[in-house]
C-alpha cells in the first residue's frame, strides 16, 4: 500500500536536494564583487596600454607629416630655385604654404596636406611651424649658398633640420 508519511518524507528530501543544487549553482555577492574587481583591474591595464599606443601613433604621424613638409619645401626649392628666407618661424597656414599647395598661380602641388581651420596642424591640434634658413657652403659650380629647411614642433620643443 501507499504510505503517505514515507511519500511526504521523500518529497521533502527531493526538495532539499533541489535547493542544495540551486544554491551551489548561484554566485554569492562576494564572488560577484571579486570577479568585478578582477575585470576592473584587467580593463585598467588594457586601457593604459591603449593610451600609450595612441601617444606613439600621434608621434609617428607627426614625424611623417614633418618629413612630408620638408620634402615639399625641398622639391619646391629644386623646381623653382627660390624660397622665402625667414628669421623667425612661420605657422604652416594656407597663406604661408600657397606655393607648396599649388594655390595663387602655382600649377604644381608639392604638398598635399589636410588643412584644418586653414592651417596644417599636428596631431595635437597646433599648427606646424617652419622656417627656411640660409647657410654658406661651397658647391661644385662656384655658388657659395645653400638653403636648408628647419621645421619645428612648437608643442614638443623639437626641431628637425634637413
Amino acid at each position: 500500500m501507499h504510505n503517505p508519511v514515507i511519500s511526504e518524507a521523500r518529497k521533502d528530501a527531493q526538495r532539499k536536494v533541489r535547493a542544495d543544487r540551486r544554491s551551489s549553482l548561484a554566485f554569492t555577492l562576494v564572488e560577484m564583487m571579486v570577479v568585478t574587481g578582477m575585470l576592473a583591474i584587467l580593463m585598467g591595464v588594457a586601457f593604459s596600454g591603449i593610451g600609450q599606443a595612441r601617444k606613439q601613433a600621434k608621434i609617428a604621424k607627426a614625424n611623417s607629416e614633418v618629413r612630408e613638409l620638408v620634402n615639399a619645401i625641398l622639391a619646391y626649392e629644386i623646381a623653382e630655385e627660390e624660397l622665402d628666407i625667414a628669421a623667425t618661424p612661420k605657422d604652416a597656414t594656407e597663406a604661408n604654404l600657397q606655393p607648396l599647395l599649388g594655390l595663387g598661380g602655382a600649377k604644381t602641388v608639392y604638398l598635399n596636406a589636410q588643412m584644418v581651420g586653414k592651417a596644417f596642424r599636428d596631431p595635437w591640434g597646433t599648427p606646424y611651424q617652419y622656417r627656411v634658413i640660409e647657410g654658406d657652403v661651397s658647391s661644385s659650380d662656384g655658388n657659395n649658398t645653400r638653403l636648408s629647411a628647419a621645421i619645428t614642433f612648437p608643442n614638443r620643443h623639437r626641431e628637425v633640420r634637413w
